[in-house]
């Protein structure tokens, strides 16, 4: 049992309150990080209803290069299946966009919400496997309930800012968009001047 003067046993060599400490920063650090990025396309499906294609030819050139890393290394535990099919649905996404969709209304609406949510899940997933492959053991030193907050963190997050985008008429007025390079989105509310 600690004394409120002495040392906690467990810190002698670096305890549990210093791993309680280390995951805390590693799960706040992802979320800080992800968040910083998801904002802005869960924010353009509420303003204009879609994901812009920069966005996600992001999210293509950030698995690729993922991508790259992962065959490329040299030590570390085999990359699974899953791991390596889930860093090329982005690719997949363009290659889909290449198919003659002109006849077909709903493939064109269905490939289209294909890169949104690819775009929006393969953010954080790429951050993820990135960590996993760069430095496993700061994954490994999080327990599953750490990251299952992380992602309700960042669920709440890209929620919250595609309800932003949504709500953009009742705080943010045409010239806000226009003057920051972007296009006015619907229902925009014209300037006071």
């Amino acid at each position: 049992m600690a004394t409120e003067d002495g040392p906690r046993p467990d810190d002698a060599e670096g305890g549990t309150d210093r791993h309680t400490t280390r995951t805390r920063r590693t799960v706040g650090a992802f979320v800080v990080a992800v968040s910083t990025i998801i904002w802005w396309p869960a924010f353009t499906l509420g303003a204009w209803g879609r994901v812009f294609f920069e966005q996600i030819l992001m999210v293509w050139a950030a698995a690729t290069a993922a991508l790259i890393v992962v065959l490329l290394r040299q030590s570390g535990p085999p990359v699974s299946r899953w791991v390596l099919a889930s860093l090329l649905l982005p690719t997949v996404w363009i290659v889909a966009e290449f198919a003659p969709t002109g006849q077909h209304p709903l493939l064109a609406e269905l490939v289209r919400w294909f890169g949104v949510v690819v775009t929006v899940l393969g953010l954080p997933a790429m951050v993820w496997v990135l960590l996993r492959t760069v430095r496993p053991d700061l994954i490994e030193s999080v327990p599953a309930r750490g990251w299952v907050a992380a992602a309700g963190a960042l669920v709440t997050i890209a929620a919250l800012s595609a309800l932003l985008g949504w709500l953009h008429p009742y705080y943010l007025q045409c010239e806000d968009f226009t003057i920051s390079g972007n296009s006015a989105p619907p229902r925009c509310a014209p300037g006071s001047g």
